[in-house]
């Protein structure tokens, strides 16, 4: 406990020196909280023992007296998530103020990440050396499952590799490529009624010199003689579009969904 208190307290010096221009010491104008998110981005793993909710925190670093720091909420969950409210509220000397955002019965959820912008409304309660818009990443925690080893072709590539793929205890129509293209990323789908569906787009983790980030979208997947095939539309940067091609797993013989 005393090192939680501790935290807060340091958390609360920081903001209280965020207020402080270099050589000068900042004059906070009246009414100001100081406010900063912690970061400007925060991923949240979705526990059953949360009790159907995510808590979202703000720093302050004026402590005097209550406070409410108001925030634009944009949701981009199509309503899943659900703020307790739109402001940031304070009491006498709280450094530290959270809005929960609750969501419907976690056992709903895939391997889904689902995110949340929130924008402090008024530029007047933010630190000068705060962060003034934070966005929020919650995936439900997903425990893997070890289901088998097949052959993994992209025409991105134009190369086949080993490839594991694994489902999830808690969500078993989930099915996830670890590492897939590369290191750290993973590709992820749900079998529905026997077919394969996957996400409208996804992130391939290959980040291209010249374009940045590449996106996999997807046109169709199906089973075919031991073969999961998945036909892309697009492999796309933001700058367009590289056309479409294949990508293909070999199932291991006597394997099947």
């Amino acid at each position: 406990m005393k090192k939680v208190i501790y935290i807060l307290l340091a958390g609360a010096a920081l903001m209280t020196a965020a207020c402080q221009k270099q050589g000068t010491i900042y004059q906070i104008p009246a009414g100001s909280a100081c406010a900063s998110f912690p970061s400007d981005a925060a991923k949240i793993e979705m526990l059953a023992s949360d009790g159907n909710k995510i808590t979202v925190e703000m720093w302050r670093g004026n402590t005097k007296g209550a406070a409410s720091v108001a925030v634009n909420i944009e949701d981009k969950t199509g309503g899943v998530f659900t703020p307790s409210k739109q402001t940031f509220d304070f009491a006498d000397g709280q450094a530290v103020a959270t809005i929960d955002f609750t969501y419907p019965d976690i056992n709903d959820f895939g391997g889904e990440t689902y995110k949340i912008d929130l924008v402090i409304a008024d530029p007047d309660q933010v630190s000068p050396a705060g962060i003034a818009k934070m966005t929020v990443s919650a995936q439900r925690k997903l425990t893997p499952k070890y289901v088998c080893t097949g052959t993994y072709y992209s025409d991105w590539y134009e190369e086949e590799w080993e490839q594991d793929l694994y489902t999830t205890e808690e969500a078993p129509d989930l099915y996830i490529f670890p590492d897939c293209w590369v290191r750290g990323t993973d590709f992820m789908f749900n079998m529905v009624n026997g077919k394969p569906v996957w996400p409208e787009s996804f992130f391939s983790g290959y980040v291209h010199s010249s374009y940045g980030n590449l996106y996999v979208y997807p046109e169709d997947s199906y089973i075919e003689d031991g073969v999961l095939y998945l036909e892309v539309k697009a492999y796309r940067v933001s700058a367009g579009s590289f056309g479409g091609g294949i990508e293909y797993f070999v199932l291991p013989e006597g394997f099947s969904f």
